[in-house]
């Protein structure tokens, strides 16, 4: 259970900060007559995607922490993530559930980003970063993420995986976090927020975390919209596909949203598809198969031919089981 302390040894955070002192600690022995390697004052630019691994259980292997690296240009769309996720844990279905951009420093501050809370205990990321010895002539660049189970009554943290990766611009590094496998309850808590835990009984649940890297500021290729920004994209739009719930979903009861980030051409047409964030990861493929089919107005780009980078949203409620509906009909 997550709540348990298996280790009573300080949080491994306390052990991070030292270390990412000590890597900070070198950079004024680095002269200015030899090679710099990255800027140890810019921004690290990070976007964490946290997928869910289900099999059914004990039909598959225990995962493993062992770090995976691929080019970021590869992992596109999202046929190309549940490739790289199968070949790697094969057995497992993937699926994602959050996604995060942020901008990290060489500093003993992390970035934090919070994935699951029940009552006093929150699930956290915290990402530290530093610059690392590299080759040895030229820095390099070192992110240390800590996956932890904080609690409102303890001042140390449950370290759950940490992770430091000597990371290069462009490329994506990820790990699952043996320490996740989730019980059906602590995965209805913490993930699953308000569907019965008997729901999920029948599977294991695994924890992904990706880190996609940028050195520099990304390029904007298209004109992002967010969220709020979006939704004049909803009511806007000439062609809509709505997912219908598979019956897996429907006899489950399930309900949720999923997000999924589109790339509308100047025509109008829907090019590129991914899963933004989701609390209702069954139906991801399917919400991503709609919003490829969606079309818009070429007038959306009567100031401007960059294409738009745009959130679409599925709301998808419960349908009401036969007795449920009966009971309704005779109130």
């Amino acid at each position: 259970m997550l709540y348990q302390r298996t280790n009573p040894h300080h949080s491994a955070s306390q052990y991070l900060r030292l270390l990412v002192c000590a890597l900070l600690l070198p950079l004024a022995a680095f002269g200015q007559d030899k090679p710099q390697g990255p800027d140890p004052l810019a921004p690290i630019y990070v976007t964490t995607r946290i997928f869910q691994l289900s099999a059914k259980k004990g039909s598959s292997e225990e995962v493993s922490d062992q770090v995976f690296r691929l080019k970021t240009a590869g992992l596109s769309d999202e046929d190309k993530w549940h490739t790289a996720f199968l070949k790697t844990y094969p057995g497992l279905t993937p699926a994602l559930l959050q996604t995060s951009n942020l901008r990290v420093f060489r500093t003993s501050k992390p970035g934090i980003i919070n994935f699951g809370q029940q009552g006093g205990r929150t699930l956290q990321i915290q990402i530290f970063a530093a610059q690392s010895p590299g080759d040895g002539t030229t820095p390099g660049t070192m992110l240390i993420p800590e996956i932890g189970l904080h609690s409102v009554n303890s001042s140390t943290p449950l370290t759950l995986s940490m992770q430091p990766l000597e990371v290069e611009t462009g490329m994506t590094y990820y790990f699952a976090a043996p320490r996740l496998k989730l019980t059906e309850q602590d995965y209805a808590e913490f993930i699953r927020k308000g569907t019965p835990a008997t729901a999920f009984a029948a599977d294991d649940h695994f924890i992904v975390f990706a880190f996609s890297i940028e050195l520099n500021r990304p390029a904007q290729t298209a004109r992002v919209f967010n969220e709020k920004e979006s939704a004049a994209l909803l009511t806007a739009a000439q062609k809509k596909v709505q997912p219908e719930l598979t019956d897996t979903v429907k006899k489950a009861g399930l309900s949720g949203r999923v997000q999924v980030r589109v790339e509308i051409a100047p025509d109008g047409r829907v090019v590129k598809a991914l899963t933004q964030s989701s609390t209702l990861p069954e139906m991801n493929r399917a919400a991503v198969a709609a919003a490829r089919q969606w079309e818009f107005s070429p007038a959306l780009f009567a100031d401007s031919k960059e294409p738009i980078s745009g959130l679409l949203t599925f709301e998808f409620a419960a349908e009401a089981k036969p007795a449920e509906v009966k009971q309704q009909s005779s109130n």
